[in-house]
């Protein structure tokens, strides 16, 4: 099931998204290869604590059920994995 995020948190989920590219934009070469892995790190830790493990291995469970579909998130537009996305 995939839920659309509420419009407020909508706007500042994607401004969050743009901060953080521009932020990974910023990083010397050699620490932008490895920026990827660390933000996977930081949202799966952060997932986790907000809606707990279990839920958390649904919901990457969804995002890896997209990705092995090719059908990759884009930087600017968030993809809505449940009700708890923004």
């Amino acid at each position: 099931m995939i839920a659309t995020p509420q419009p407020d948190r909508l706007i500042e989920l994607q401004r969050a998204m743009r901060l953080i590219a521009d932020a990974v934009e910023g990083l010397p070469d050699e620490c932008r290869d490895l920026a990827g892995n660390a933000l996977l790190n930081i949202a799966a830790e952060a997932v986790a604590q907000d809606v707990g493990c279990a839920e958390a291995g649904r919901i990457f469970a969804r995002l890896g059920e997209l990705l092995a579909r090719g059908l990759q998130p884009p930087m600017a537009q968030p993809i809505s994995l449940t009700g708890f996305d923004a």
